[in-house]
């Protein structure tokens, strides 16, 4: 179609700023068969109309206005950034070149001298139109590639600092190992050592009791006067209860310590992208043993696990999702709460829920809360990487993560993950 056509059958609008009715006649007469045309006497009715919401797609505007001249006019309109983008032809019978070149540095993209030929008139209007049909078509398409570029800027963002995150957790889980094996040693053998003193304050209490049935026949009512005395100076009898209780705690702290190691090593295991059958039970418990430090002086933990079929996936992956959902938990309870672990079996999926009764985050937070980089914490307390690590690691595994709270009385994410996923799905 030609573009004469195009222009004239697109039903563009036009408005026309002048106060002589001998003008306004002409130009209705030569461009009202074309387009829909409204009119101002003046540049603040031109400005008025506007203000309501009329978007002209080109303006011929007189400079010699009653008032407000159209110099003014144009440079309020190019000054909004609503209006900045409208044509501005000036028409006028200042034709100077100072006039013109006043025009054009405040953004008019035409200057028609008075008085005008009607068909110049129709063919600058025609000429802006279809410039402006360009210019907005390539701002629509810079817009899109612009759109695209960002994206995908972010997409790269976000993939390089997985990757700086992966490299982070493989360097802390190597150190992890390698502090996993040094507290080893020194637990092994005071486990031994507890073991030997054990089995020596047994035989020493056989002694001193054989020594008292002894000392009881003898006749000498001083010397079992003594012995008493002693007895209860050195403390003899607390002494020999409460020192198998302080090795049998001592031997339950030592158990804790190489469970804690034991879960430090499967943490830090390097691991490959094959699938393994897992009990979600002890992965759960693993990653409380993780977390515990940064739980036990804020919370009490409450867990109801219901039995669940062994689930295909990375368990030192879920393990980094439940331990950081579980620390999250835990810096949510300002003084002392209550951690929620359920799990349930529904169908085809294993349900994972993990809660807290603490602050709560705020509704216009929740739309935003697995973005890469946001975070709600203070400077320095937080990337705003964890929540879009655990979405990512979910993701992979076929599984979904969604997230319910209310303010003041806490937060639950709820995990569901394939039982029988058979491969891992592309992210990032």
């Amino acid at each position: 179609m030609p573009i004469n056509s195009l222009l004239a059958s697109s039903g563009h609008q036009l408005l026309l700023v002048d106060d002589s009715p001998m003008n306004l006649d002409t130009l209705l007469a030569t461009l009202g068969d074309s387009y829909d045309l409204r009119v101002a006497i003046d540049g603040q009715a031109a400005l008025d109309l506007i203000a309501g919401g009329y978007r002209p797609d080109l303006i011929l505007l007189d400079i010699m206005l009653p008032g407000m001249d159209g110099y003014d006019v144009c440079r309020i309109l190019k000054a909004d950034e609503k209006t900045s983008n409208i044509p501005i032809i000036f028409l006028t019978a200042l034709d100077t070149d100072e006039d013109e070149a006043k025009g054009l540095v405040l953004g008019a993209v035409d200057y028609i001298s008075k008085p005008f030929n009607p068909a110049t008139v129709l063919c600058r209007v025609k000429t802006h139109l279809e410039l402006k049909h360009h210019r907005d078509h390539l701002q629509v398409l810079v817009d899109a590639k612009t759109h695209e570029l960002t994206e995908a800027y972010k997409d790269l963002k976000q993939v390089h600092t997985q990757m700086l995150q992966q490299e982070k957790m493989a360097s802390i889980g190597q150190l992890a190992a390698g502090v996993a094996h040094e507290i080893n040693n020194p637990t092994g053998f005071i486990g031994s050592n507890l073991n030997s003193l054990q089995k020596y304050i047994g035989k020493l209490n056989e002694g001193i009791a054989f020594m008292e049935q002894i000392l009881k026949s003898v006749d000498d009512p001083e010397m079992a006067a003594q012995l008493k005395e002693m007895k209860r100076k050195l403390k003899f009898d607390f002494i020999q209860e409460d020192i198998d209780d302080l090795i049998t705690e001592s031997k339950e702290g030592i158990e804790r310590i190489a469970t804690i190691v034991r879960n430090l090593k499967s943490f830090s295991r390097a691991e490959d992208d094959t699938l393994k059958p897992t009990d979600l039970q002890n992965c759960l418990e693993g990653s409380l043993s993780v977390a515990w430090n940064e739980i036990k002086y804020k919370a009490k933990v409450e867990k109801n696990y219901q039995e669940l079929p062994p689930v295909n996936c990375l368990p030192q992956q879920l393990s980094q999702v439940f331990v950081n959902l579980m620390v999250n938990a835990a810096q949510a309870i300002e003084d002392q709460g209550v951690i929620t672990i359920n799990t349930c079996h529904e169908k085809d999926w294993a349900v994972v829920e993990i809660g807290d009764n603490g602050s709560g985050i705020p509704p216009e937070n929740l739309e935003r809360i697995f973005e890469a980089f946001y975070t709600t914490k203070d400077v320095g307390k937080g990337t705003g990487l964890g929540l879009s690590i655990c979405h990512d690691i979910i993701q992979k595994h076929q599984g979904t993560i969604t997230v319910a709270s209310k303010m003041g009385e806490g937060t639950r994410f709820t995990i569901k993950l394939p039982i029988t996923a058979g491969e891992l799905r592309a992210t990032g």
